[in-house]
């Protein structure tokens, strides 16, 4: 049973609904959702009951979300004191599954190249794991959105580069001429699972601020790989945070709506805990090596 989950219960049951709880710990509302649907199989009773647009805890529940603080507290506090080993030559980076894609080659020159020694860690989790990893000293930095009313106390932030998704679909796809996220209502969606989506999901939040129904997601994916394949061979549609996650043929098997209306934009960016000496010299490197790529550029594909 993971802790992260007793904590989605935890802030349901203090702000009353998931999407309130999702803008606080800063995963997305589908995480919450996928979070509590885990953790009440472990149960044969209701952990919540609904009364108009709140999520109203059991008995049940509030004693799950107490005992489970209690662990969890504990648990962080192990994790604190644990003594941890230092490798001057090695850097673990956290970071979400298009940032990897984005930024690996750039951290590899950063970090590794003419320093045969080093090692460079990637690790992808969902990003509310990222930051709270951060905290915890499993990463020297984490690449991800900035949730909305995030406390950066004891770390260092700063934007990295702008992303603008674009909703892509198969070559000959029957909606491939739509102007208008209207046109596609009726449209089946693949996604990046809720466990890595994190904060962000643009495709709901440009849905939701047009009063429209929410997107049908019935394909929930690992990867982008795999959510890209699939929408090569389907008539699914998804949203693609940037160009550079497109390689090989897949860049002949699908291609961009020509939408008028924009997808909401965000930002990735770099956190490290305060005064932390490799962050000057990696970030320095890193930027550079994004703006000579030209990788905040989604304007084509």
């Amino acid at each position: 049973m993971h802790l992260r989950y007793l904590e989605y219960l935890k802030a349901v049951i203090e702000h009353g609904s998931f999407a309130a709880a999702a803008q606080v710990i800063g995963v997305s509302q589908p995480a919450i959702s996928h979070g509590l649907r885990t953790l009440q199989k472990h149960f044969d009773a209701p952990l919540l009951r609904r009364s108009g647009r709140r999520s109203v805890p059991t008995a049940l529940a509030l004693q799950v979300a107490s005992e489970g603080a209690s662990l969890a507290d504990r648990f962080e506090a192990l994790a604190a004191a644990a003594p941890r080993r230092s490798n001057p030559n090695g850097l673990n980076v956290g970071l979400t599954p298009s940032a990897a894609v984005v930024c690996g080659p750039a951290l590899y020159d950063a970090w590794c190249l003419g320093h045969p020694r080093r090692t460079l860690a990637l690790a992808t989790v969902d990003e509310g794991r990222l930051l709270s990893g951060l905290r915890r000293r499993e990463f020297d930095f984490v690449i991800a959105p900035r949730p909305r009313r995030y406390d950066p106390s004891g770390l260092e932030c700063q934007p990295l580069y702008q992303l603008q998704p674009r909703v892509y679909a198969r070559s000959n796809h029957p909606l491939a001429g739509a102007q208008t996220l209207a046109a596609l209502q009726t449209a089946a969606w693949a996604c990046v699972g809720p466990s890595v989506r994190g904060p962000v999901d643009v495709l709901s939040e440009a849905f939701a601020v047009r009063r429209m129904a929410a997107p049908r997601v019935i394909a929930n994916c690992p990867d982008f790989t795999s959510m890209l394949t699939l929408v090569a061979h389907t008539d699914l549609l998804a949203v693609v945070p940037h160009a550079a996650l497109l390689s090989g043929d897949l860049r002949k098997q699908i291609a961009p709506l020509h939408l008028r209306e924009t997808l909401p934009l965000y930002e990735m960016w770099w956190f490290h805990p305060a005064r932390s000496r490799r962050a000057a010299g990696v970030l320095a490197a890193l930027g550079h090596a994004l703006e000579e790529a030209a990788l905040g550029d989604l304007g084509s594909p």
